[in-house]
């Protein structure tokens, strides 16, 4: 039978993140709403009155996705750097809607290896997702099997049973109203995202009454919206003094009317009322209604955006080595390092001109020593960094693969992770093809016995790709109203453990989170094109299962 449905998707879930700006997630198990086992690697998973039951023909799925429709406020996306051909993203699901299809009306539609129910699953489409079935029509796609009345084989391989869960009838209402909210999974933001201050979640948009007995303070709270709105242009610092929370706030009314509210289910909506401060939103639409503005979640809640602080979108993105640009090289993390040049006297001595933070150079791969540091010679001409100001990354002498690839496959992928380091070089073979600065666990490495789960360490050694998922929410096992909402672009490759975007921070290169690997949202999704085995498209998560393909070797060092 394989993993369960839940312990891969818990296993790629359960890592710690901390917030970048409020309290951290100190242990998170899985996507709220999956389907839970009792227990994964030591972690609780929250109980869940939308957890399905193993694929029937009922309602076997659920694993969130929404947002295509106009997003109100939305940043333009950072210029991704030029990749290579395949990592190029797939098209968002919601654009491929030539020929038959089939569609998920729930967070996780499950994509089975073969036509009867299983919970070794391959795969599974989310909300607002679709995928194209075999042989090009409902007919063709029809398949016998157990436990369900209509199995649909699915390209490139499996199959889904239409009911609760999906449909080949995209005129179905549910498969309508999801379908403005499908991710923008060609964007390294798939959703809108935000800090929660305390914001409730309502099914409907509630009346006054209802909101009031839903925010205890809500009479003071909209007094205090309404002085920061008049004191338009106002400081951070005044802002604070009316109320420390409406800080950072985006106040501005949406300018829209209400959507057209459905009445959505169990198997679209997670089971939560309400995510504490510290915790993130993530969301497609805005609008005004009832004298507030309001935002849509992906999975179809609606919460106040007056008591939401929008994230600022991380430019930062890695460096593709092509066209000249080769290991070593050197990022500079933290703060702006000076660049140095050979004074008069023949010392080394600052130009006065700056590595900003982030920023990246070339090196020639010679040094010299001068009053105890080293300087290292860039390519820039006649400009050196001290070698402690910097990330150096060299390139690998060895790849961590077993035997000789046949000479007429594609070249193996493989990953190499510093976790003190904070950098990132993925390989094909020994060629180093991309490099980048990540955030790895703020434990940094595993203390010897101790779980690295326990002190927000990351794992050290060999792993392998072995689950993928285009977004996923994150959930604290020790309080499940703690989560970060559609994770984006998920790699899970060892227990709790997961190479992911992180939209709630800009440390790049310095130890942050619960033990996972945090990239930037621009690496994380080049990345997750990448890396081996292919997220086919339409879907939303792929087990790394043998009928996938190779998986991508990941080696974590010290």
């Amino acid at each position: 039978m394989g993993s369960s449905p839940s312990s891969l998707l818990l296993a790629a879930l359960a890592c710690a993140l901390a917030s970048a700006s409020s309290a951290a997630c100190s242990e998170e198990s899985p996507a709220a709403g999956s389907p839970q086992p009792p227990e994964a690697d030591g972690l609780q998973a929250p109980a869940d009155a939308s957890a399905p039951r193993a694929p029937s023909q009922a309602d076997a799925q659920p694993a969130p996705s929404a947002a295509d429709a106009p997003r109100n406020g939305t940043v333009e996306a950072a210029l991704v750097d030029e990749a290579p051909a395949e990592a190029e993203a797939a098209p968002p699901a919601s654009a491929a809607n030539q020929g038959a299809r089939i569609y998920s009306k729930a967070r996780f539609a499950w994509i089975n290896p073969g036509p009867y129910p299983t919970r070794g699953w391959s795969g599974y489409l989310g909300l607002g997702g679709s995928v194209a079935l075999r042989g090009g029509s409902v007919e063709a796609a029809r398949t016998p099997g157990e436990g369900c009345d209509a199995w649909y084989a699915v390209e490139p391989r499996g199959y889904v049973c239409a009911g609760a869960a999906a449909t080949v009838d995209p005129e179905d209402p549910v498969v309508v109203a999801l379908r403005p909210h499908a991710p923008q999974i060609d964007s390294p933001w798939p959703y809108n995202y935000a800090e929660s201050t305390g914001a409730p979640r309502y099914r409907a948009l509630p009346s006054a009454k209802e909101q009031r007995r839903a925010e205890w303070d809500l009479a003071e709270h909209l007094a205090n919206v309404a002085r920061v709105r008049a004191a338009e242009g106002a400081s951070d610092e005044a802002i604070r003094e009316i109320d420390e929370a409406l800080v950072g706030v985006d106040l501005k009314p949406a300018g829209a009317q209400a959507p057209a509210l459905f009445p959505f289910g169990h198997l679209v909506r997670e089971g939560r009322d309400r995510i504490v401060n510290g915790s993130t939103v993530a969301f497609t639409q805005v609008f005004d209604a009832q004298d507030r503005t309001w935002v849509v979640t992906s999975d179809q809640a609606y919460m106040p955006k007056d008591r939401l602080k929008p994230y600022p979108r991380s430019s930062f993105q890695g460096v593709w080595l092509k066209d000249g640009r080769t290991l070593p090289l050197a990022f500079f993390r933290k703060t702006d390092r000076p660049k140095y040049q050979r004074g008069d006297g023949g010392r080394f001595e600052p130009t006065g001109a700056s590595f900003t933070r982030l920023a990246w150079v070339g090196l020639t791969g010679r040094a010299e020593v001068e009053g105890g540091g080293r300087f290292l010679e860039t390519q820039e001409p006649g400009v050196y960094v001290l070698e402690d100001d910097a990330v150096v990354i060299d390139a690998a002498k060895r790849a961590p693969l077993e035997g000789e690839n046949d000479a007429a496959a594609p070249p193996r992928k493989w990953i190499e992770i510093s976790v003190l380091g904070g950098w990132f070089v993925a390989y094909e073979e020994l060629t180093p093809v991309f490099a980048t600065l990540i955030s790895p666990g703020r434990g940094g490495v595993p203390q010897k016995g101790v779980p690295a789960i326990e002190t927000a360490a990351t794992p050290t050694g060999r792993f392998r790709i072995d689950g993928k998922f285009v977004t996923a929410t994150m959930v604290s096992s020790s309080n499940d109203n703690i989560v970060h909402s559609e994770v984006q672009f998920v790699q899970n490759f060892h227990g709790p453990h997961a190479l992911h975007g992180a939209y709630w921070h800009d440390a790049w290169g310095e130890l942050k989170s619960g033990g996972c690997v945090n990239l930037s949202p621009i690496d994380a999704k080049q990345m997750f094109a990448w890396t081996d085995p292919p997220v086919p498209a339409g879907w939303h998560g792929l087990r790394a299962s043998r009928d996938a393909g190779r998986s991508t070797v990941v080696l974590i060092r010290r």
